[in-house]
């Protein structure tokens, strides 16, 4: 399953929901709205540098003994 976050409402943003609700394999859930920070805490989000930093320490741990 793929989650689409659309913040926007114009037009673009309507024609694109409108059409992914006529395709046999999409569902559309209308959510109440949230801020985008509310959207990351949600889903347990975390900055991209902190992400990064966790990610670079994980690989320099793997090769430190090879």
């Amino acid at each position: 399953m793929t989650t689409i976050i659309i913040e926007s409402n114009n037009v673009q943003a309507r024609n694109f929901v409108d059409y992914a609700r006529k395709l046999p394999f999409t569902k559309v859930l209308e959510a109440e709205k949230k801020s985008f920070e509310d959207e990351v805490m949600e889903c347990n989000g975390r900055p991209a540098s902190e992400f990064f930093n966790e990610l670079r320490y994980q690989v320099n741990e793997h090769f430190k003994n090879v």
